[in-house]
């Protein structure tokens, strides 16, 4: 049984500009070669520059990860097209192709700034996270206790307000709280697994989890070892203690999708070694047991019905 891909995070973009890759084949874990032996395939690209590279500064950085990946589209067009609706994701499914979608992690390639939101939303972004790993002029980051600034307050509001998703997966457990007195839409929690399951900070309480929910948004399985189980290695059972977990909480079949991390993984569940290894979990889901139509919600189906928030 196949059925198709949709992926809320990666960090590909990163590899290819800043090691030089190509889109099409390379070393890292995705790449257009593995992901032609999914039947469909959607996928976020993170333009993460959160972090300080060389001498450029982080608007800098996002411009360059931006401009060399419409480049490596337009390269690949026969293969892969950036889409900005839901509609333009299954008419090129039809055609036989791919879709890329952008997002941005962390807010400090536009400078934190919701005035350049807008140019955001016309470059392509569908998706913001307002931190990484660190404290920014709009919150904490997950494991500190810092909320929501007044300025991300406003951030979150014209963000939103253009349709644009937020991402909570880096978020402080404040911040998150923070942002649901105010959300205005549904919350997305792109690649984080549950916290009742693997206690890192990174992965989701299950009354957060059930706030998504209230919201009608979703939360992206993330393939990274270390936020799946606190032990060494890691497998497709590490997995599905997550799923079994998230769907043990009322309602949680419609608002579980994948946002595997790739690219940001240094250690992956057993036997996936890159994106192709999504048909394994796809096995997986299976033979556990769930329902087909679970699989399918899981697979690419709940993170398909969040963003078609963006598009109405």
């Amino acid at each position: 049984m196949k059925f198709p891909i949709f992926d809320g995070h990666c960090d590909t973009a990163c590899g290819l500009l800043h090691r030089h890759n190509e889109l099409y084949a390379n070393d890292q874990q995705v790449d257009l070669v593995r992901a032609q032996k999914l039947d469909g395939y959607a996928q976020f690209f993170a333009l993460w520059t959160a972090a300080p590279y060389q001498h450029l500064t982080q608007a800098e950085q996002l411009s360059q990860m931006y401009h060399n990946l419409m480049t490596q589209l337009e390269r690949n067009s026969a293969y892969i097209r950036l889409c900005l609706t839901d509609r333009e994701i299954e008419s090129a499914w039809a055609q036989g192709r791919m879709a890329a979608l952008l997002s941005i992690e962390g807010a400090e390639g536009i400078n934190c700034d919701p005035g350049l939101l807008e140019q955001a939303w016309h470059m392509g972004v569908r998706m913001i996270s307002l931190t990484w790993n660190h404290e920014n002029a709009l919150a904490g980051y997950h494991g500190t206790d810092v909320g929501l600034s007044e300025q991300g307050r406003e951030f979150v509001r014209r963000a939103q307000r253009l349709g644009m998703l937020i991402d909570v997966s880096h978020l402080s457990d404040r911040g998150f709280w923070d942002l649901c007195d105010i959300t205005e839409g549904p919350i997305v929690a792109s690649h984080s697994n549950a916290r009742a399951v693997c206690g890192h900070s990174r992965n989701l309480t299950d009354d957060m989890f059930r706030q998504i929910i209230r919201t009608g948004g979703t939360t992206g399985l993330n393939m990274f070892g270390l936020f799946l189980t606190e032990g060494e290695r890691c497998t497709m059972d590490d997995v599905l203690r997550h799923v079994d977990h998230f769907l043990s909480i009322e309602g949680g079949e419609k608002h579980v999708s994948l946002g595997g991390d790739l690219d940001g993984c240094s250690v992956l569940p057993e036997p996936m070694t890159g994106v192709d290894g999504y048909a394994a979990l796809i096995e997986a889901l299976l033979a556990h047991g769930l329902p087909e139509q679970t699989v399918a919600d899981i697979s690419y189906h709940n993170f398909m019905e969040v963003f078609h928030t963006c598009n109405i």
